[in-house]
């Protein structure tokens, strides 16, 4: 998983939509509808008949395809926005906490100032421990009589 990370932190920003090309000398200045039997649009034609100006006809399946596949693409990159996000946002928790983890921790807190500190505790309960069981057993005795 952490692979799966890194490769999402070290890919690239998403590719850019291609910038519009330059309008092409004596193209026609926007979209006519073409329908079938009858006559092309006045603004197309010229007096002699033919198209004044340069234009590509497309079939309406094809230009509602690519209509849907700019839809479908756009989609696409806001998603892939949004799981970059979660994945930067995954990544930094994760350096938090390696960061915290390997952040050194206070002398008292420590594991072998921990045992070092049960064994002397240890030792001063027993010598309390033998001492007043001493005590106990010198004045229960009559020693101290």
């Amino acid at each position: 998983m952490i692979f799966f990370l890194l490769s999402a932190a070290l890919a690239g920003p998403l590719l850019e939509r291609p910038p519009v090309g330059e309008a092409v000398k004596g193209q026609c200045n926007k979209v006519y509808p073409v329908q079938k039997g009858k006559p092309l649009p006045a603004q197309v034609v010229g007096q002699d008949g033919t198209p004044n100006c340069y234009a590509v006809l497309v079939p309406l399946s094809d230009y509602s395809d690519l209509l849907a596949t700019e839809v479908w693409a756009t989609s696409i990159a806001q998603q892939y926005q949004i799981d970059t996000t979660v994945l930067k946002s995954d990544i930094d928790w994760y350096k938090a906490k390696l960061e915290l983890e390997t952040k050194p921790s206070p002398w008292l807190e420590r594991p072998a100032t921990q045992r070092w500190l049960g064994r002397i505790e240890t030792i001063v309960v027993v010598g309390v421990v033998t001492a007043g069981l001493g005590t106990t057993y010198y004045y229960a005795a009559g020693a101290g009589k």
